[in-house]
C-alpha cells in the first residue's frame, strides 16, 4: 500500500500565454512516516516525436512530510522556446507531474497542453467581457487557421509571444507505480535475518549429507567390504582362500554312516 497518495490537483492561471510559469495547487496526504523527503518534478514534452525534446521545468523536494493531509503550490518556469521545433511550438503537447520517493517515482499525472497562435490577445478580451456588459459585445479573437500557421512556420515568422496555452485540466491521465516504502533500518533487519537462515540451512544441509554418509558406511560389515571368492556358486570369504573346500553332504551305507 502506498503510504503517499495525491488526493487533488488544481490548475492556476490558466489558459494563460505561453512564457507564464505554470502553477498546480497539489493536495496529497500522507499515512505514515516518512525517512526521506518527496521530489516533485515538472516535464514538458516539446516534440512527440523526439524524446530528448522533453524539458525538465522544475525539480523541487518537499519535506519533512508529516502524516495527514498536506497542500502546496507547485510552481515551474515556462519552456524554453529556443528548444522546441518550431512545427511543434502550436497544437497538442503534455506536461507531466512526477512524484518520487527515494528516486523511485510512484506517481505520474498527465495533462493535454493546446497552444494557439493569435493575431490579438485573447485573454484581454475575454477581462473584459467579465468586466462589463458593454465590452461583451466586443468580437472575440480566434486562433489562426492552419494554413496561415504553416505559411507562417516554413517561412519561420512564427511570434512565440503570441502563442496561447489550456491545460485541459478536467482531463488529467494519472499512472501509479508500486515501490518499496520499508524504511532502510528494518530492510536491514530483514536482510541480516534472510542471510542468518540462509547459513543456517546451510549447515543442516552439510550434517545430513555426512550423516547419510556415515550410516552407508556402516551399513556395510568391515572384513566383507573386500571382494567375495566365489567357490561352487557360493561366496567364500576372502580369509579362507580360492581353495576353500565345502563341506559335503551325509552319505549313508549299511550299518554305517560316514560324512
Amino acid at each position: 500500500m502506498a503510504l503517499v497518495n495525491v488526493t487533488n490537483v488544481i490548475v492556476l492561471d490558466n489558459p494563460t500565454i505561453f512564457s507564464n510559469d505554470f502553477q498546480f495547487e497539489i493536495e496529497f496526504e500522507c499515512l505514515g512516516e516518512l525517512e526521506d523527503d518527496l521530489e516533485w518534478r515538472v516535464t514538458y514534452v516539446g516534440s512527440a516525436e523526439d524524446q530528448t525534446r522533453d524539458q525538465v521545468l522544475e525539480e523541487v523536494m518537499v519535506g519533512p512530510v508529516p502524516q495527514g493531509v498536506s497542500k502546496f503550490v507547485l510552481t515551474a518556469e515556462p519552456p524554453t522556446v529556443d528548444l522546441i521545433p518550431l512545427k511543434d511550438l502550436v497544437g497538442v503537447t503534455v506536461v507531466l507531474i512526477t512524484c518520487s520517493y527515494k528516486e523511485k517515482e510512484f506517481v505520474r499525472i498527465g495533462y493535454y497542453v493546446n497552444n494557439e497562435y493569435y493575431h490579438n490577445d485573447p485573454l484581454n478580451v475575454v477581462n473584459s467581457q467579465v468586466a462589463g456588459s458593454e465590452a461583451s459585445q466586443v468580437e472575440v479573437p480566434q486562433p489562426v487557421a492552419e494554413e496561415e500557421l504553416i505559411t507562417m512556420i516554413e517561412a519561420g515568422t512564427l511570434d512565440p509571444c503570441k502563442v496561447y496555452r489550456n491545460i485541459m485540466s478536467d482531463k488529467p491521465r494519472v499512472t501509479r507505480f508500486q515501490i518499496d516504502w520499508t524504511p532502510e533500518s528494518m530492510q536491514s533487519a530483514f536482510s541480516a535475518s534472510f542471510e542468518q537462515q540462509e547459513q543456517e540451512q546451510e549447515q543442516q544441509q552439510e550434517q545430513q549429507q555426512a550423516y547419510m554418509e556415515q550410516q552407508q558406511q556402516q551399513q556395510i560389515p568391515q572384513p566383507y567390504q573386500q571382494e567375495m571368492v566365489m567357490s561352487g556358486g557360493l561366496p567364500v570369504p576372502p580369509m579362507y582362500g580360492s581353495g576353500y573346500e565345502q563341506p559335503q553332504p551325509p552319505s549313508f551305507q549299511e550299518g554305517s554312516m560316514t560324512y
